[in-house]
């Protein structure tokens, strides 16, 4: 497929679930491969693509249910993928089974983008602590036990951060790597990460009766996507505000452990300097006299004060995702 050169990853859907009512509908199954019977009377079929569509016949036959992730099945990749190629997708499924799927229900769907970062995937991880207070779930490579992602998991909503770039290397051919470079700029060398939102229940979440697959095509539901998508990414507590002293002598063994609980502050909600210095104070006369206190109190300071705090993390990518477009 023919596509204008894109420097950088846009947002866009990923998996979509759809129902759709063909009571009225005179549905075409023959360009479908027949896969299982189910007890219940009920049919599943894929539909053929770079990545095939999975299709549920009910045993009433009054719908269809498809599970999709579009770009895969369109592309083979989710690097990228824009508005005007999801309406593609959308209209050769129409064509294979003779239906209007843009009336079809969104019941369920991923959004979100890819964006390269300056650190390794897994230390980006490690410095995205909880989600709105609550833990975040971890997951792991099998064999090397690296960090690969972290999610946020309601009734309602997954939020995801994940490593894109482990998934291009093991899951994309060299030829679709050199394509993904060719027009949208992608750097093997590079790190990248994906920011999720995936809906398990939209027209809660939204509060809007139904969705419909037209619906979500529009500039104004993409807008709220992508709001939506950088309101949970910045519910993500992230450390590494704190600056490591210029000079490296001012990194030592009195500084390290203060680096540390500074860091911990934002986690744990406590103020370092008034914690060591009510320990100081704790400590009774026979073992610390009130000048060996004064001492370490001014110490204590002297050392605090080669330790600065950034306001914004250095992991926090929040601007970067607001600066991401939709095509």
């Amino acid at each position: 497929m023919n596509l204008i050169m894109r420097k950088g990853m846009a947002m866009n859907f990923d998996f979509t679930r759809l129902i759709k009512n063909i009571k009225n509908d005179n549905v075409c199954l023959h360009s479908l491969t027949h896969k299982a019977n189910y007890s219940n009377g009920g049919e599943k079929f894929i539909l053929e693509g770079l990545k095939p569509i999975t299709i549920f016949y009910d045993p009433v036959g009054t719908s269809l249910k498809i599970e999709a992730n579009l770009p895969y099945f369109w592309q083979g990749h989710n690097f990228h993928f824009e508005r005007s190629q999801m309406i593609e997708a959308v209209k050769f499924m129409n064509d294979q089974m003779n239906l209007n799927l843009f009336n079809a229900e969104v019941n369920e769907f991923e959004f979100g983008s890819i964006l390269d970062i300056e650190f390794p995937a897994n230390v980006f991880l490690q410095n995205h602590i909880n989600y709105n207070g609550k833990q975040m779930q971890p997951f792991f490579h099998k064999r090397s036990g690296k960090l690969t992602g972290k999610t946020f998991e309601d009734s309602i909503l997954i939020h995801k951060l994940y490593d894109a770039g482990q998934n291009i290397k093991n899951k994309l051919s060299k030829a679709t790597r050199v394509d993904l470079s060719n027009q949208y700029g992608y750097d093997k060398e590079k790190y990248y990460i994906k920011i999720e939102n995936h809906y398990k229940k939209p027209q809660i979440h939204f509060k809007q009766r139904t969705i419909l697959m037209n619906d979500v095509l529009q500039n104004d539901f993409m807008q709220l996507c992508k709001d939506d998508l950088i309101n949970s990414y910045k519910s993500i507590m992230k450390t590494g505000i704190v600056k490591l002293p210029d000079s490296k002598s001012d990194i030592n063994a009195g500084t390290l452990p203060l680096i540390l609980l500074k860091e911990l502050e934002a986690i744990y909600h406590f103020d370092t300097e008034d914690l060591l210095r009510e320990k100081i104070k704790s400590i009774s006369e026979d073992k610390l006299s009130k000048e060996d206190k004064k001492a370490r109190q001014k110490i204590l300071k002297a050392n605090l004060l080669k330790i600065k705090s950034e306001p914004i993390s250095k992991y926090d990518i929040s601007q970067r995702l607001e600066d991401k477009e939709f095509y």
